[in-house]
Formats: C-alpha cells, sequence, structure tokens
C-alpha cells in the first residue's frame, strides 16, 4: 500500500502561509505625486543608488514614481482602482514537487476580507481581516492575530494594485535596477515600509505592468525568502488582473491559477472577523451564491 510522503511541520507551514491568497484591499490610495507627505526617498537627488545593467547608474533610471505611475495606468488607471467595491476570486492551487494540490476562495468587501485555502496533505488555510484586526489561522500555527512585520506584510498583500496604493503601506521607494526577466527587461522598484521591511517590484520596461515581487516573508518559524511572478494578465470590467501567480519559496514552487473572477457582486462581509471558535463558514456572494448584502450566512 502507497502511503502518502510524511512532509515537515516547517514545510508544510510555510506552503501554507505561502498559499493564502492575496486579498483586496482596496480604500482610496493616497496620491502619488512626488510633493505627496511620506515622499519617496531618493538618494542624492537620483532615483536610486545602485548600478544597472552594470553599465547604467542610478541616474539613468526611470525614477520610482514615473514606474509606479506607469504601472498603475497599465492596470487600468487609479480611478477604476478606487471605485472597485467587492471582489470575489476562486482558483486552483498546485506544488507539483510536492504532489499537492488543493483550491482557494477568497471574498473581499471595502478592504476586508476573507480567505480560504485547502491543500490535500496540508489542509485548510483560512485568513481575515477586519477593521484593524487581520488574524490567520493554519493547521500548524493555529487560529491567531497577525501583529508587526506580519500584519503589515498582509496589509499590502491585500491591495488589488501596490503600485496605486504604495503610499498607504510604506514610506519610501527608490528605483533599483534593471535586469532580464523571462526574456524581457524589467525595472525592479523598492518598497521600504517604516519597520524597514522592504519588498521589491519588479515592471516591464514595455507595458509598465507589474510581473513580479521579491521579500521575505515573515512566519512563527522565521523569515522566508519568497518570490511571486505575476502572470496572464486579463480584462475583467476594464480592470487588469493576474490570473497566474507562480510562486517560489526555494524548497517549492507553487502556481496558482484563478478559475473565477466577479467584480462588485454582493459579499456578505460578518464572516471577515476573528472567528471565537468552531468551523468558519465562507461569507455568501459571488459564484459561490449571489445572496444578498444583508442575507447572514449560515451559523458556524
Amino acid at each position: 500500500m502507497n502511503r502518502p510522503r510524511r512532509r515537515s511541520p516547517w514545510l508544510r507551514l510555510s506552503l501554507a502561509l505561502l498559499l493564502v491568497p492575496a486579498a483586496c484591499d482596496a480604500k482610496k490610495a493616497e496620491s502619488t505625486t512626488t510633493d505627496a507627505k511620506g515622499a519617496t526617498a531618493k538618494a542624492d537627488g537620483k532615483s536610486g543608488d545602485t548600478k544597472a545593467d552594470g553599465n547604467a547608474t542610478a541616474s539613468d533610471l526611470p525614477s520610482a514614481e514615473s514606474l509606479l505611475e506607469k504601472a498603475t495606468v497599465a492596470q487600468g488607471g487609479k480611478d477604476k482602482i478606487e471605485q472597485l467595491q467587492s471582489l470575489h476570486l476562486e482558483g486552483t492551487v498546485a506544488v507539483l514537487s510536492q504532489n499537492i494540490g488543493g483550491d482557494m476562495k477568497l471574498w473581499w468587501k471595502a478592504g476586508d476580507f476573507y480567505s480560504e485555502q485547502t491543500m490535500v496533505g496540508v489542509g485548510t488555510v483560512r485568513a481575515g481581516k477586519q477593521g484593524d484586526v487581520i488574524w490567520a489561522d493554519d493547521p500548524v500555527s493555529g487560529l491567531r492575530t497577525l501583529t508587526g512585520i506580519e500584519a503589515e506584510q498582509q496589509a499590502w498583500a491585500s491591495s488589488p494594485s501596490l503600485p496605486a496604493q504604495w503610499q498607504r503601506y510604506f514610506t519610501a521607494a527608490r528605483t533599483v535596477g534593471k535586469r532580464d526577466l523571462g526574456g524581457k527587461p524589467v525595472y525592479d522598484v523598492e518598497l521600504t515600509a517604516k519597520s524597514g521591511a522592504t519588498v521589491t517590484l519588479s515592471f516591464d520596461a514595455e507595458s509598465g505592468l507589474q510581473v513580479a515581487h521579491q521579500f521575505k516573508q515573515q512566519t512563527p518559524m522565521g523569515e522566508t525568502p519568497v518570490t511571486v511572478e505575476l502572470q496572464d494578465y486579463r480584462d475583467v470590467k476594464g480592470f487588469k488582473l493576474p490570473h497566474k501567480q507562480v510562486m517560489d519559496i526555494g524548497i517549492a514552487k507553487a502556481t496558482q491559477m484563478l478559475t473565477v473572477v466577479e467584480i462588485d457582486v454582493p459579499v456578505d462581509g460578518s464572516k471577515f472577523a476573528k472567528p471565537t471558535g468552531g468551523a468558519q463558514t465562507a461569507p455568501a456572494g459571488g459564484a459561490g451564491g449571489k445572496a444578498a448584502e444583508s442575507a447572514q450566512p449560515p451559523a458556524p
């Protein structure tokens, strides 16, 4: 009889934390003009302080502000992003090297969200945000409230367009280089949060769309380097969203494919709150059930 492979708690937790899908926090972003408060930090008045392509100096690189603005326009424009009211996503997840598969669901409304992901051999991972409370629940660490850098990372990951809303989560941005990614030139922009934590966004030099980001994810078991590639952008009601994400944590690589994308559909957000016990039921709305916004979901 073939027995399933045992996986270490560290791998299970890494996959669980990695595969929690990004929620969508689409509250109005602050202005990204260069004279806004909390403006982009520049080294000696330049967009960065490193060399790019081995030849170009930092002064030859586009400013971080211009790259972030170009990406915002490419995704549909700031007005379109600010008008987003609700979102419902469903998809599949696969970790081929570990023979793991599963599905994900997410509901977002007015900046709060609830997500769940069930992976064979890993279990069900849930996460949510209601107001200032951000929580997570996974088979290894259990139910807990996120604080510090963990909460900070979950917050910025919840943005449907970080280029448009970066000033809500970060205090500085700078262009750090130009390189090749998948045969195409990309610009790297490093964002720095108040805590000192950073994330590097990569933008296609031609289209302006964000095609990747890299950061060190904070977990209960330490930092985990994460690289995420954003692929297969599709237009949904004038708003471009990547339908494929390839996430790499070094020891494993996961692919997430969206199969359902619904914008501005009724979503019951009563389950966004951190649960007090028992099984959490998914919010009504979207393709999972077109319930009216005022309808109450089943009790846990």
